[in-house]
């Protein structure tokens, strides 16, 4: 099994793969991080993808049109969305147009498994109602991302931040990503000066 996940957002790369290896260890996993990336993964046919997972928004893919001329150009493939702020109307314009699923990143992280799992079996993933109004709510953090973002602002690694809130290190990634999709950053650094910036912590 061949599963692509393009990404141009480090920690949600990073934490969306571990997840996934972790959960599908058959599963040989590749990643991209441009549109043209993409693209070059899709057209090599000796690799045939069983699933790719594309951000909404990336370098060379900037929204909607470009998924839709993806989608079109490579119709052999299950290409599902992932994204961290969508509208209903994105998400049904993208559907009709062939996506296989719309995942939101906000996702916990087994509801991201399922509905990879839902897609790799050949049926189509649509998130529920609060699943996407949380696509519009990317301010508010969780309880627990409050902890791992002020384990983060000490400076610890992820095994401490593992050790310190008694989660499986898997968790933490899963968390970072979600503080780094709500807070538009792009490392942990970020994640930190973007929490100072807004307020969050001090």
């Amino acid at each position: 099994m061949r599963i692509l996940i393009a990404d141009d957002h480090d920690l949600v790369l990073d934490a969306v793969r571990s997840l996934l290896e972790h959960e599908l260890p058959d599963a040989e996993i590749e990643t991209a991080r441009t549109g043209d990336e993409v693209r070059e993964a899709l057209a090599n046919h000796r690799t045939q993808l069983n699933l790719a997972l594309i951000d909404l928004r990336m370098p060379g893919i900037s929204g909607v049109q470009d998924l839709k001329d993806l989608i079109a150009d490579f119709p052999d493939q299950q290409i599902a969305i992932l994204s961290g702020v969508a509208g209903q109307m994105e998400i049904a314009a993208l559907m009709e147009s062939g996506a296989r699923g719309f995942i939101p990143k906000t996702m916990p992280g087994d509801g991201l498994v399922a509905a990879v799992r839902l897609i790799l079996a050949g049926q189509v993933f649509t998130p529920t109602q609060s699943d996407a109004d949380q696509l519009t709510d990317g301010a508010h953090l969780t309880p627990r991302e409050r902890e791992v973002l002020f384990c983060l602002q000490r400076g610890e690694s992820n095994k401490q931040i593992a050790r310190t809130l008694d989660i499986q290190e898997t968790t933490v990634k899963l968390h970072l990503r979600s503080l780094a999709l709500k807070l538009e950053a792009r490392n942990r650094t970020e994640v930190v000066v973007k929490a100072i910036q807004s307020g969050l912590i001090a």
